[in-house]
């Protein structure tokens, strides 16, 4: 005699099921599992009520995140659009509303750029390495801050701090032309001419015979030329 299909529904008495047991049997359980369901039949229902909680926290959250970066990128929008001290309160706004969304750290890079305007440097400085210790090497900040954060650095003449972020610069991609120059000019700066031509002389021979890089040779042949003008 053929055993009972997996697909035919198993016959219950309805005395011995209320109505969410009988679902089991529907579903063709194994009886230990239906048996162990019954027995912790109040266990399983709190999971479950827990499993439902989580899954609709977890899409309220989803949806309350994406609406709050939606309204960063908006407000940083309508920031950027103001002037003067309007545009500095409300990029701080963005700042102290959106924090952990890039509009944030994108505020933060423009109130640091007119710390720079208004020759704070100081202030420029620290929020510029703030931003930039937190951001990982990916980020497309990444760069531009250790680039802003070497030119604040040279602007309050710590040349050596900027000498520091100008040496990371050369070695990072799309950034080389800049970490070499901003480390000749400072040596020009303080008169040593001499190490600033070997700066210039390095970079050169980093591109070698690179066809594009034709404008960043000119323009440093044109660095080499003027510094021996001088001496």
């Amino acid at each position: 005699m053929s055993g009972q299909s997996a697909f035919e529904k198993r016959y219950v008495d309805p005395k011995d099921q209320s109505d969410v047991e009988g679902l089991l049997e529907h579903f063709n359980l194994p009886p230990k599992v239906i048996a162990f369901l019954r027995a912790n039949k109040r266990a399983v229902q709190i999971v479950l009520a827990v499993i439902i909680s989580l899954i609709v926290a977890v899409s309220l959250y989803d949806s309350y995140k994406e609406k709050k970066i939606e309204n960063a990128a908006s407000n940083l929008a309508l920031a950027l659009k103001e002037s003067g001290e309007e545009q500095k309160n409300a990029l701080q706004r963005v700042v102290d509303n959106y924090s952990g969304t890039d509009s944030a750290v994108w505020a933060t890079v423009e109130l640091a750029h007119l710390e720079m305007k208004t020759k704070n440097y100081d202030a420029a400085a620290t929020m510029y390495a703030d931003i930039h210790n937190s951001l990982k090497a990916d980020n497309p900040l990444f760069g531009l801050t250790l680039f802003s954060l070497a030119q604040a650095e040279e602007a309050k003449k710590d040349y050596e701090a900027a000498l520091a972020g100008f040496e990371k610069l050369k070695d990072l991609d799309g950034y080389q032309l800049t970490g070499y120059t901003g480390i000749a000019r400072i040596y020009e700066t303080q008169g040593e001419l001499d190490k600033a031509l070997g700066i210039y002389g390095q970079y050169l021979a980093v591109i070698g015979d690179n066809n594009n890089a034709g404008n960043a040779k000119a323009f440093i042949e044109e660095k080499i030329a003027r510094i021996k003008a001088r001496q």
